[in-house]
């Protein structure tokens, strides 16, 4: 059985091209002096806020990591779906107002790979404090990232959480799916 995670929307059927991931290091920038606050570098270089409602610049910075199309949940809601490192996810746009307004995004991806034991999916959640982890009502197994949007984003923000993302995807599959078989 192939290891590649299933996709939840069946239109999405364009073959995606990987990108070299090209967000921020997760280490910081190494030309920015030692003991510089992180947080205080990346206000610096892009002190913009980013509006969760601003589903076009969202998707901009989800394909400096791999292919990403925008489109919409069946409410009408956004959603970006995309492919970092031959592993597809979702980022959907949660609790949002008339389509727009929303306040979280929400980072998905859902593995076709039964037989991944509850066990495995506990201590990788016990030991990665951002994502959540879980086995779905079919047995397969799910990672999310949640991020709240309550007073913008500023591009170092987002950056950090698509970095994040990238090293979760990667390490969920090598720790949790590829050990099931």
């Amino acid at each position: 059985m192939p290891l590649c995670p299933r996709r939840l929307r069946k239109s999405f059927a364009v073959l995606l091209v990987l990108a070299a991931m090209g967000g921020p290091a997760l280490a910081g920038d190494p030309a920015q002096p030692a003991g510089a606050p992180l947080a205080a570098v990346a206000v610096a270089d892009q002190p913009e806020n980013i509006r969760a409602d601003d589903v076009a610049a969202i998707a901009e910075m989800a394909r400096g990591y791999g292919e990403a199309e925008q489109t919409a949940v069946g409410n009408g809601d956004p959603v970006i779906v995309g492919e970092m490192n031959g592993i597809a996810y979702q980022l959907f746009f949660l609790e949002c107002t008339d389509n727009r307004d929303c306040k979280v995004l929400d980072f998905y991806a859902i593995w076709d790979a039964p037989g991944v034991q509850l066990t495995t999916v506990n201590e990788w959640n016990r030991t990665r404090p951002f994502n959540k982890a879980y086995l779905g009502e079919d047995g397969l197994p799910v990672i999310e990232l949640n991020l709240s949007t309550a007073g913008g984003l500023t591009r170092g923000q987002l950056g950090d959480a698509f970095d994040r993302w990238a090293v979760a995807l990667a390490d969920f599959q090598r720790s949790v799916v590829e050990t099931a078989f």
